[in-house]
């Protein structure tokens, strides 16, 4: 988790969990264009699963990790049997 993942988890627990992106921009303003820069680390943060996306543009304390896809298909034979 980087320096600003874990500023923007602390601001959400700060706010009981739950907070929208327009809150995040007031709180961490960029020089330029804030809401797309806010807009992209939100969605990082909910892809790494760090944050759930509960509706567009309102988020919430996710779990940590989201759960990887399997690479393989059970049905096929390994490359080393």
């Amino acid at each position: 988790m980087t320096k600003e993942q874990a500023e923007i988890i602390r601001f959400a627990q700060s706010r009981g969990g739950y907070f929208t992106k327009q809150e995040a921009a007031k709180e961490f303003p960029y020089y330029y264009n804030t809401e797309k820069h806010i807009g992209d680390r939100l969605s990082r943060m909910v892809n790494a699963g760090l944050l759930e996306r509960i509706a567009p543009g309102k988020y919430r304390i996710g779990k940590g990790t989201k759960a990887k896809p399997t690479t393989m298909d059970t049905n096929q034979k390994s490359l080393f049997e």
